[in-house]
């Protein structure tokens, strides 16, 4: 009889540390699941960028695996429910997504390079690297919910319960990766991490087993974490080129080169695979490079009194860094979405504290709408240079009432000066410049590198004047005279209307370019 009641006891306990294991197991996997998808995200950035294209199917192949994984979970569970089954299937998600973090790199690498069509590429992407751990994962929804159900009668509140903690779990997941994983460590840490939660779940559900039953998943967490320190270290490379810096908006890449024909090293940021962000010569920070750049002199050619500049987009803080130092009394306040790429600027692209030089840390439209709203602060220039990927402006940024926006921030005789990255036949261009010209009674064209062709894909600087057409001055110098000579003279006409809140397809026309 006392045997017979310590057995009764010690399956009491068994049962008790089973339904605690299945409860960790549904909440700690739905959370793994978004850490994965918010992981990935930064994961394939660099190689493909962040567009709506890259991000719908990460999205989708990620949900079309859990579909899968659901479906299969049930049919599996039904059969053999058995909870070291289980154990397992999270441990094979576990051992796969650190097959992931390894291999992710050269993979992207080669797909980039050998794919033409972003749709095609990124689709691809995902399913080689997300759509097996997330399958995985799938399975074990209905899979808990199998196990825990010994009562048809409360089969409704089971299944409610551990519904509500997986979802529970990804909500945790979302937020967990979004504002704290990204900000502490590099993506591929983070799927280590993740690796590590799952075996040590599988090792949970099979407690009390056999060695045989618990030593794999054990030793999975154990190499996970193994893993996640080493690259933490710095002992495996983490990418192809460069010095790769995680921010909590971006994959931001750093190398050095050397400029091509002048014998002198610039220095690059990117935060897309399409092309540099950033780029500054080594040895003299405030000269610009690129020659975009220089045509946001042309406001202090239209005005020269220009004393206030907004500087929407940092970056590199080329601009303001070339601004600062070659005119006195000018003030520049600069708006940069992220603070991590501030940090890199101050880190590696020499950017110092100066006297009337003021960063905030916000979206761009954002400060243009309180400052509207507030009626405070006039700026004589406003400068716009805001990407997303892709050479994809973010929507909000080209609509009619964005540019409604910056003309209530400008003096009178104010000038605003915006760098797009198209052609000037292409609808993209034709949208953005619509917008600016609802609000602006000037608005000219200043190709920057092909100054007679409308069909090369460029950077393009429209420079529009609150106050009406310029009286043209004679260029102070042979540098403002070179940026003149690029303006556009034959006839335009832009083939859409304007962007608008409502309404602004620029993903679509950006990936026609």
């Amino acid at each position: 009889m006392k045997l017979y009641k310590s057995k009764k006891k010690f399956a009491v306990q068994e049962g008790a540390v089973r339904e605690t294991s299945l409860y960790a197991a549904s909440f700690l996997c739905g959370m793994c699941v978004m850490v994965l998808e918010m992981a990935g995200s930064r994961i394939v950035a660099p190689y493909m960028g962040t567009s709506l294209v890259v991000w719908t199917s990460l999205i989708g192949i990620i949900m079309l695996s859990l579909t899968a994984g659901y479906w299969t979970g049930g049919v599996v569970s039904d059969r053999y429910p058995r909870a070291g089954l289980l154990a397992w299937i999270i441990g094979a998600a576990a051992l796969v997504t650190v097959f992931v973090a390894l291999v992710a790199n050269p993979l992207l690498n080669s797909l980039s390079r050998g794919a033409s069509n972003i749709y095609i590429a990124s689709i691809v992407a995902a399913i080689c690297l997300f759509s097996l751990p997330s399958a995985l994962l799938g399975m074990v929804s209905p899979f808990v919910v199998r196990l825990a159900i010994n009562n048809l009668g409360k089969a409704g509140a089971t299944v409610g319960r551990f519904s509500a903690l997986s979802s529970a779990g990804s909500i945790l997941g979302t937020f967990l990766g979004g504002f704290v994983l990204i900000s502490l460590f590099s993506s591929r840490t983070i799927l280590f991490i993740v690796a590590a939660v799952l075996g040590t779940v599988a090792f949970l559900l099979s407690y009390g087993g056999r060695a045989s039953k618990t030593i794999p998943p054990l030793a999975l967490a154990i190499l996970s974490v193994s893993l996640g320190i080493l690259n933490e270290a710095g002992v495996l490379p983490m990418t192809p080129l460069g010095l790769n810096v995680d921010t909590q908006y971006n994959s931001v890449r750093i190398m050095d080169m050397d400029a091509f024909g002048s014998g002198r090293k610039i220095r690059i940021l990117q935060t897309d695979p399409m092309g540099a962000q950033s780029l500054m010569y080594i040895d003299s920070p405030s000269e610009l490079y690129s020659d975009y750049t220089k045509f946001y002199d042309l406001a202090f050619h239209y005005k020269p009194d220009t004393k206030r500049v907004l500087m929407l987009g940092g970056g590199g803080y080329c601009v303001p860094k070339h601004i600062t130092a070659t005119r006195p009394g000018v003030s520049v306040d600069i708006v940069e979405l992220d603070p991590g790429i501030t940090a890199i600027a101050r880190e590696y692209f020499y950017l110092a504290d100066r006297p009337g030089q003021t960063i905030y840390h916000e979206d761009a439209r954002n400060f243009l709408n309180r400052e509207a709203a507030s009626g405070e602060g006039k700026y004589d220039a406003i400068f716009e240079d805001v990407f997303g990927s892709s050479y994809n402006i973010p929507f909000h940024m080209t609509t009619a009432e964005c540019m409604s926006r910056v003309r209530e921030l400008l003096t009178p005789d104010g000038v605003f000066v915006v760098n797009i990255i198209s052609s000037i036949d292409h609808d993209l261009f034709s949208g953005i410049y619509s917008g600016i010209a609802a609000s602006f009674p000037e608005v000219m064209i200043f190709p920057a590198t092909y100054p007679n062709d409308e069909s090369r894909r460029q950077n393009i600087m429209i420079v529009a004047l609150a106050s009406g057409p310029a009286v043209e001055a004679e260029p102070e110098s042979a540098y403002m005279a070179k940026l003149l000579s690029h303006k556009w003279t034959k006839p335009f006409s832009a083939k859409i209307d304007a962007f608008t809140d409502a309404f602004a397809p620029v993903e679509k026309y950006t990936v026609r370019l």
